[in-house]
């Protein structure tokens, strides 16, 4: 099993951020590697999507379920998908005035040893890459 911890300080509302979170139809705009997203069912608490991805020789797609705490977190475990496990979770704490602190932390293993010889770091790349995506797109869309 692998584990990465990213985070970012940006000047930007917890609440913006958490929105940028959920909007997973919008992923493949602003993620690079996010090739398809389709939520499958959105309530108040809970939201289940599958993300296609896409890098260099990588090309898979998977299903989470993911948890929500309004403005606060957002937890995310594997439904459907290449992963023998996968869970994330979202942090968001605000800073005073000065905007947020996001930090995501996801924890993943590969089902199939062959596979995970050849994508387990490609995919803590592509992973670690997330949050400077989130940042750039809460730069983007709220100067």
């Amino acid at each position: 099993m692998r584990e990465l911890t990213r985070a970012a300080l940006i000047g930007k509302s917890p609440d913006l951020i958490y929105a940028l979170i959920n909007d997973i139809e919008a992923y493949p705009e602003f993620v690079p590697w996010c090739t398809r997203a389709v939520v499958e069912s959105r309530g108040e608490r809970e939201i289940v999507a599958t993300l296609g991805v896409r890098r260099g020789p990588l090309s898979t797609e998977f299903t989470t379920r993911n948890t929500l705490e309004p403005g606060r977190s957002v937890a995310m475990e594997q439904l459907r998908g290449p992963f023998s496990m996968l869970r994330g979770l979202w942090t968001l704490t605000p800073i005073g005035d000065a905007g947020t602190r996001i930090e995501l932390t996801l924890r993943f293993a590969f089902a199939n040893r062959l596979t995970a010889a050849v994508f387990e770091p490609m995919f803590e790349e592509t992973a670690g890459s997330l949050v400077d995506a989130f940042v750039a797109r809460a730069r983007a869309v709220a100067p």
